[in-house]
């Protein structure tokens, strides 16, 4: 080993390994070893693995498997792997392994086998990721992203780091800015939009999708805890979502939260589509997307007589009678809400919502007291061919969960969606309360996963988060609207789960 270069990444154990060793510490010197054995297999900083810096790799040995992270933004997914001694016996698929020359595409993991002298096989399994780990998002533009209204043409390839299947190259897509508040902030949300559908990471494939910056979200977390809230709680069409890393024509603009876009489609919000000739009796019911937004940011829109904005998401193209349908029933829903009869069980407002989905979608913006869930903003409605008005999908959270300077809503105490205009009054009804609270019961097993998936999701993107607030160093200054400067990533994380942890015991003890 003593002619190894300076740029040793890593040596594994292929015989004698302990199940379940451990090791996980940056390479400082040339020689890491598990346990005493004859034959090692490394990874060496030469020109046939594109010199690579040993700087701040980590290895992380666990039974037969290996996992190790070589630094620098790269698409290079091809390495060599040398050992010793050079004559040993290794294969891959089949294929006999040449010491420092053989080479393997490491997209995926690849297995080793190791046959000793006696005929004894040993196979493990080696990954070998770059820079954080997680999945790297190279978009290429053929003009600087500048606007949130007109799109600009590119292509995106992924480097997946082993952890979903290979995405294909160079594939086609229009790429605009997104966002209201955060769209002025300096780190950019963007809005992606496939020539085809295209499945990501594992996701359903659609043409739309969404890179969240959460740039005033200093835990990079908010929008993630609620979308898994959303998915225990059974809130209707509760987006998926990856987390990325984002490199813009070359740049690394940071960690990213992929998700999808707020859509009528089969894998979005699965209801009927409209289109322009459906106007008649029989299909002009459903299906509508709306959102309550103060900001009115759509083509189309009709506020209710208690002077609620409802703006259009779907259809895109509405018919004059569509948008008065949709508009009547709406109105019809509000009036039956606020009627004298409003609690009965035939004629009153479960005649016209669907009260399920109103109390999932509730208890998620509730719990995490999103700051526009007050009548403001992505307060999502749906309604379905001769369905009901549901509500869904949960949207927008970064301002959630204690980031709110200057309102209630930062206080993890008292009651904040309840008091918007229809919840106010369904609160009013006996039989409601009792449906919210019986189900808040019921959810009480999924309570712990919440902080359990906090812990999980911050690990995972231990190595993502430093190098976004390198990118970004604000996690020592004020960054509108939030409440609190913790100062480290891990006090961003500790102040989070505090804060749902004091909201949960509130809410318990309220309900």
């Amino acid at each position: 080993m003593k002619n190894l270069l300076p740029g040793l990444l890593l040596i594994v154990a292929l015989t004698g390994c302990k199940k379940n060793s451990v090791e996980t510490n940056p390479i400082t010197k040339t020689e890491v070893t598990a346990v005493d054995t004859t034959v090692k297999l490394f990874l060496e900083s030469k020109s046939n693995n594109g010199n690579i810096d040993s700087a701040g790799i980590q290895l992380s040995l666990v039974g037969d498997s290996v996992n190790v992270n070589v630094p620098g933004i790269s698409t290079n997914r091809s390495f060599v792997l040398s050992f010793e001694p050079v004559n040993a016996n290794l294969k891959v698929n089949g294929v006999s392994q040449k010491s420092g020359v053989t080479v393997n595409d490491f997209t995926q993991p690849v297995i080793y086998t190791y046959t000793n002298p006696n005929g004894e096989a040993k196979n493990i399994k080696v990954s070998i990721t770059n820079f954080t780990g997680i999945p790297i998002l190279f978009l290429n533009t053929s003009a600087p992203v500048v606007s949130e209204d007109d799109y600009v043409t590119g292509s995106l390839n992924i480097n997946v780091n082993g952890q979903f299947a290979t995405f294909p190259s160079n594939v086609g897509l229009n790429i605009k800015g997104r966002g209201n508040t955060t769209w002025a902030m300096p780190k950019k949300p963007y809005r992606i939009k496939f020539n085809n559908k295209q499945s990501m990471l594992g996701l359903p494939a659609a043409k739309n999708w969404v890179l969240l910056a959460n740039y005033s979200d200093k835990s990079l977390l908010r929008n993630a805890v609620a979308f898994d809230m959303g998915h225990q709680f059974g809130a209707d069409f509760t987006p998926h979502y990856r987390f990325v890393e984002v490199v813009m024509n070359g740049v690394y603009q940071g960690g990213y939260t992929l998700t999808e876009q707020v859509e009528v489609d089969p894998n979005r919000v699965n209801i009927n589509e409209l289109s322009t000739i459906d106007n008649d009796d029989s299909n002009i019911s459903g299906g509508y997307l709306l959102e309550l937004d103060q900001r009115l940011d759509a083509d189309y829109y009709f506020y209710s007589n208690a002077g609620l904005p409802f703006t259009i998401s779907d259809p895109d193209a509405i018919t004059a009678q569509q948008l008065a349908y949709i508009d009547n029933y709406v109105q019809q829903t509000e009036d039956a809400i606020f009627a004298d009869n409003f609690a009965d069980p035939v004629n009153g407002y479960t005649k016209y919502i669907n009260v399920d989905s109103f109390i999932d979608w509730y208890l998620v913006k509730e719990l995490m007291k999103d700051n526009d869930a007050d009548d403001f903003s992505s307060i999502y409605y749906y309604k379905d061919l001769n369905g009901k008005l549901g509500m869904g999908p949960v949207w927008d959270f970064d301002i959630a969960a204690g980031n709110y300077v200057g309102t209630e809503s930062n206080d993890p105490t008292g009651w904040w969606v309840r008091n918007a205009h229809w919840f106010s009054r369904l609160f009013q009804d006996p039989a409601f309360n009792a449906r919210v609270k019986q189900r808040w019961q019921a959810l009480q097993p999924t309570l712990p996963l919440i902080l359990n998936n906090i812990d999980k999701n911050a690990a995972y993107l231990n190595l993502s988060q430093q190098q976004n607030f390198a990118t970004w160093p604000i996690l020592n200054v004020y960054v509108w609207p939030n409440s609190q400067i913790a100062g480290s990533y891990q006090g961003e994380i500790d102040y989070l789960k505090s804060w749902l942890k004091t909201r949960i015991d509130w809410m318990n003890a309220n309900m």
